[in-house]
């Protein structure tokens, strides 16, 4: 009896997870062709062949599909961290790799990202709230990075960690912006990229006498 509940839940389990991959699916590429502002609840529950009041038991507004992409997104980094964390790299190559493996996927949704970061820097206030939910999922692998550079004494223990990932989070947003702007195969962000981590790190490393 406990393996068939188990199994059924499961089941159910995994059909509510196909629904809710489907809906983002669908969502992103309409955000990517059309604009998060120009694609309504409507068209998106239409194109995923679900009805709307499904789609409601998912997400309560398209914006918080947007962000439920984005936070997906920011918790695979999770397992690159650990490793990042104990990689032989120096520090300016580990938060070089940190910022290709973000860059890496999300290239697959470049343009909506471009959609993204238009909508993000022109309606601020409207998106404020899911800029604010999305930071729970971004900050703790900054976090757990800097915090396991700084156990390994590549980092300056002085440096607050907080002030770390501001900091870190403010150079990774203009490279993404560069690397939007741009598109394929983004040398000039590669070039720039480089250069900004390399001068980041100057300002990080722990000093030695």
């Amino acid at each position: 009896m406990t393996m068939v509940m188990l199994t059924q839940g499961s089941r159910r389990e995994r059909k509510k997870a196909a629904v809710q991959a489907k809906i983002l699916e669908t969502a992103i590429d309409l955000f990517s062709r059309y604009g998060i502002g120009e694609v309504t609840v409507d068209q998106i529950a239409e194109a995923a062949d679900i009805g709307k009041g499904t789609l409601y038991n998912y997400f309560e507004t398209k914006e918080s599909v947007v962000v439920a992409f984005m936070v997906d997104l920011e918790r695979k980094v999770q397992a690159k961290v650990v490793r990042l964390r104990q990689s032989q790299g120096n520090l300016e190559s580990i938060l070089t790799e940190f910022i290709r493996f973000q860059m890496r996927m999300k290239r697959p949704y470049h343009q909506f990202v471009r959609v993204f970061l238009g909508q993000m820097f022109t309606q601020t206030n409207q998106f404020l709230p899911y800029m604010v939910e999305m930071q729970k999922a971004i900050d703790p692998p900054l976090q757990t990075l800097f915090k396991g550079l700084q156990d390994r004494s590549m980092i300056s223990e002085t440096m607050p960690i907080s002030d770390l990932v501001l900091v870190f989070k403010t150079v990774h947003l203009g490279l993404t912006a560069l690397w939007a702007v741009e598109g394929p195969p983004f040398r000039q962000t590669e070039r720039i990229l480089a250069q900004e981590i390399h001068c980041f790190c100057e300002g990080l490393r722990a000093k030695t006498l």
